[in-house]
């Protein structure tokens, strides 16, 4: 009876070792630092935006509570829902903004990461079925050809910086799929769609 030999497991801090190497090769750490300041840029943004509207345009907290009384929560939440599949359309700062005019405005951003975060594994689940419909693989592959050689450049470092920053989460999530992305290392990332939220929502329930 032939006994194979036992597969060669590569110690943790050697993977480490590998992978720190890689990114200051692929410039991949320099990639990671633009990414924070483009997040750090656009809160700051946003946070001015927000300010100056609030306070010499309209009044956002009047606007947010019309939605609120006229449109039942679950309708937003599903709202959320359909754009944070593939296309991630819609602006999730919006949904924080409208969040913090309810009763439990941090519960509410709790619920609003966790349809974004199903909607980024939808949107993974549908990458690795995309071949079934070409015209959609070839739109994506159109549309986030940058997106696409980012994440066979930096792989996860990419899924990492679209569910914090502004960077589109949900076809990062579909191109994810359509390269077969290992799935358990995908969903660890995109933990991190969690603190983006809860981020915003305490810059924007400050200035509201």
């Amino acid at each position: 009876m032939k006994i194979r030999p036992l597969k060669k497991i590569r110690p943790f801090w050697r993977s480490v070792s590998l992978t720190h190497r890689f990114y200051q090769i692929s410039g991949g750490y320099k990639f990671l630092v633009q990414g924070f300041r483009k997040l750090g840029f656009v809160i700051v943004i946003f946070a001015a935006a927000i300010w100056l509207l609030n306070n010499y345009i309209v009044d956002i907290e009047a606007i947010a509570e019309w939605v609120t009384t006229k449109i039942h929560w679950t309708a937003v939440i599903l709202l959320l829902g359909v754009s944070e599949i593939v296309t991630g359309i819609l602006p999730p700062d919006f949904f924080i903004l409208w969040a913090g005019e309810m009763q439990h405005p941090y519960l509410m951003t709790l619920l609003l990461a966790i349809v974004s975060y199903l909607g980024g594994v939808i949107s993974y689940f549908i990458g690795r079925r995309i071949h079934h419909f070409p015209i959609v693989q070839k739109w994506i592959n159109n549309r986030f050809e940058e997106q696409s050689l980012q994440l066979k450049k930096f792989g996860g470092l990419l899924i990492f910086l679209s569910a914090l920053t502004p960077l589109p989460f949900a076809p990062v999530c579909t191109i994810a799929g359509i390269v077969e992305f290992r799935l358990r290392l995908f969903l660890m990332l995109a933990i991190t769609r969690f603190f983006r939220f809860f981020l915003y929502a305490f810059f924007i329930f400050g200035l509201t």
